[in-house]
């Protein structure tokens, strides 16, 4: 496969061979006056667009800028083989003349994006396409150039021409003038109209490139006006105003559409920093958060260890003791003895549920045997308040997701019962897009802190799965605490 530099090198030889033909056919001409001059002009011109326009095109694949400005230049130097001497070449040149005045209206109204964004500038374009491929071609079908306007009788003649007639011709020639006139009329319009509704920032970009333009194409409309005169020193001499500023166009697009690159850049380099901004934020985020977890685990754990050393551990003590009594007992004063198997029966009762409870808030086994749907079930039936679930959840999901939602409505409950003043909650679970949308929904007091240890490890339980956690408590509006958490 060509790689794109090989074949811009290959498009550049081309271009440039191109030239010295159109050279050569210049220098040789009959019917060519000031043919130096015209020469060099010609070239300047055809050069410069395809020099520009490759250079551009290998800083700027993704933009059409750069193969405009090569078709400018390709098409100008074929329209320069109307000074060749051979019949051929010559009516290919004139037939072609005002193509790159086109490709030069499209390029210039869609300058730097490449697109057609208004329907009056697609309209133009159009137009201006139909007029020179289409229309323009059609008088010289009629046209007799040895005796017409064209150069007098050293012109070559022309081997289109199926029959000769003038005014047919002359009047087709005159019309599409007029419309040429209008297509760039109306493209002046337009580019000063986009000019003043850009932003102070892109004005500076299109500036230069689009009044670069609009003076060459002001120039070009004048030199298709003065046809209508007959003026042929006046027309040549606008003609060869119109090509200077033609010759600066490519290098004003070139510089334009620079700038907007290097605009970009520095719009990539702010996007870069903010990206940089967030990733440290986010990062800073987590070793805090990290923190925290370690702190709330070191906690968990020394709060397990007083609930087993204050409940079930005294309990199973006192039970041992209970046992050694009756066991004392047994023979002297059975009943004594039953009443103390009594309490010790009762005692481990109480010592076991003490020890479920402890199980469940360190993880229910419901929820590892079950799933979430059955234990937020459970969590809602053991639940002082009366809670309505949406389950919407339907299979099970990783054990961490499972595990992470499970306590988000757990201490949700656990606070509008404790604080919110209510005797009732919503409960809605459901996977939407990738994510297990958790909601908890109370109707009391509101006012809850999220910075509370409560809240705050739920967010960093939901966090540690990349998920967000979010808490709205306004005073006297109830509570909302939605957790979002990334399933796949």
């Amino acid at each position: 496969m060509i790689s794109l530099r090989r074949a811009l090198i290959a498009l550049g030889l081309a271009g440039f061979v191109l030239g010295l033909l159109v050279l050569t056919a210049i220098l040789t001409s009959d019917h060519t006056e000031n043919k130096a001059a015209v020469a060099a002009l010609d070239l300047l011109v055809g050069w410069s667009f395809i020099g520009t326009g490759l250079y551009a095109w290998d800083r700027r694949p993704s933009s059409r800028v750069g193969p405009f400005m090569k078709a400018v230049g390709l098409t100008w130097l074929l329209a320069g083989f109307m000074n060749a001497s051979v019949p051929g070449l010559f009516i290919a040149g004139a037939m072609i003349s005002a193509l790159p005045i086109a490709i030069l209206v499209h390029m210039t109204l869609t300058f730097p994006s490449g697109r057609l964004d208004d329907k009056c500038a697609k309209a133009v374009v159009i137009g201006a396409y139909v007029l020179a491929v289409l229309l323009a071609p059609v008088p010289y079908l009629f046209a007799d150039t040895t005796v017409s306007h064209f150069c007098g009788p050293d012109c070559p003649t022309n081997p289109l021409m199926i029959w000769n007639e003038r005014e047919v011709a002359d009047a087709m020639f005159a019309g599409f003038n007029g419309i040429g006139a209008a297509l760039l009329v109306a493209t002046l319009v337009l580019a000063v109209r986009r000019w003043r509704r850009a932003t102070p920032e892109a004005r500076r970009d299109l500036g230069p490139t689009l009044w670069a333009a609009f003076v060459t194409i002001a120039f070009f409309a004048t030199v298709i006006s003065l046809q209508f005169t007959g003026l042929e020193e006046e027309i040549h001499a606008v003609y060869l105003l119109a090509v200077v500023p033609l010759a600066s166009i490519p290098y004003a697009f070139l510089g334009g559409l620079l700038r907007s690159r290097l605009v970009e850049a520095d719009e990539i380099a702010a996007e870069n920093a903010r990206l940089d901004a967030e990733l440290k934020r986010r990062y800073e985020e987590l070793r805090a958060s990290r923190a925290r977890i370690v702190e709330a685990a070191d906690a968990a754990r020394r709060k397990l260890e007083r609930d087993l050393h204050d409940g079930a551990q005294q309990r199973l003590v006192g039970l041992a003791l209970s046992l050694r009594m009756a066991r004392e007992r047994i023979d002297s004063d059975p009943g004594e003895a039953r009443a103390l198997l009594d309490e010790a029966q009762a005692e481990l009762a109480r010592a076991t549920e003490e020890l479920r409870e402890l199980a469940r808030g360190i993880h229910p086994a419901v929820l590892t045997d079950r799933g979430l749907s059955a234990a937020l079930a459970a969590l809602a039936k053991r639940s002082p308040l009366r809670v309505e679930l949406k389950d919407g959840v339907g299979e099970r999901l990783p054990d961490s997701v499972e595990a992470a939602a499970y306590f988000v409505v757990a201490e949700a409950l656990t606070n509008a019962a404790r604080h919110a003043g209510t005797d009732r909650a919503e409960v809605e679970v459901a996977r939407r897009d990738g994510h297990l949308r958790v909601a908890v929904r109370d109707e009391g007091r509101g006012g809850a802190d999220p910075s509370g240890s409560g809240l705050r490890g739920l967010a960093d339980r939901v966090q540690a799965l990349d998920g967000e956690l979010e808490i709205s408590s306004p005073p006297g509006k109830g509570t909302r605490i939605v957790a979002r958490i990334p399933v796949g």
